[in-house]
């Protein structure tokens, strides 16, 4: 009976409400807060600053509540230097306040790469490695030689440039090359040819 009569004392109801009270209070203000805290259902479209400055693309991503942050650089000539060129996540994607936004800017200098030696192979092969290096194919120049298409040298504004040399990526590449066949006059010995006639020909 006392047990009883204890669950039915106020002491014991009062702390038993208490404890109801402050469990609820507990159960919603933890709601409450992570509701907050993660902004639950908010979000903002990232705007789009690809062609700003970094210092304005942050400054506009800082108007939104989102933090910019450039992360990595790459060198396209046919892009003003300096400039955002590419962001990520992409504009127009919904995301939370206070999102990094990595950012990436059109470098002031084109990187730099070293020369391969391609002297001694052909012309196709020499391409295709120039490709991989990010350099690009200049002036072909044709001389007398038994191997048609073979690189006898390799120029770089004019000068030979040999293996390993630093130079810009993106840079051109100009070549002298054997015409091949067994009889040569020796006037006919400096031909030249742009890369771009040089790639309509069938065996370039």
């Amino acid at each position: 009976m006392r047990f009883f009569d204890f669950l039915f004392s106020k002491i014991f109801l009062k702390h038993f409400l208490l404890a109801i009270f402050v469990g609820n209070l507990i159960f919603w203000g933890s709601l409450f807060f992570l509701n907050f805290y993660t902004r639950h259902g908010e979000s903002i479209a990232i705007p789009d600053v690809r062609g700003l400055s970094s210092e304005d693309a942050i400054r506009k991503l800082q108007e939104t509540d989102m933090l910019g942050i450039i992360t990595d650089s790459v060198f396209l000539i046919n892009q003003k230097k300096g400039l955002i060129v590419e962001q990520n996540p992409p504009f127009g994607f919904k995301v939370k306040r206070n999102r990094k936004i990595f950012l990436t800017i059109n470098s002031f200098c084109p990187e730099r790469v070293k020369m391969p030696d391609l002297v001694g192979v052909s012309f196709r092969q020499a391409k295709a490695i120039l490709e991989t290096y990010g350099l690009k194919v200049g002036r072909l120049r044709y001389v007398p030689d038994i191997a048609k298409d073979n690189v006898l040298e390799q120029k770089y504004k004019g000068e030979k440039i040999g293996e390993g040399t630093q130079i810009d990526k993106g840079s051109s590449i100009d070549f002298v090359l054997g015409r091949g066949g067994d009889n040569y006059e020796e006037n006919d010995s400096t031909k030249v040819k742009s890369a771009s006639s040089e790639a309509d020909e069938e065996n370039l």
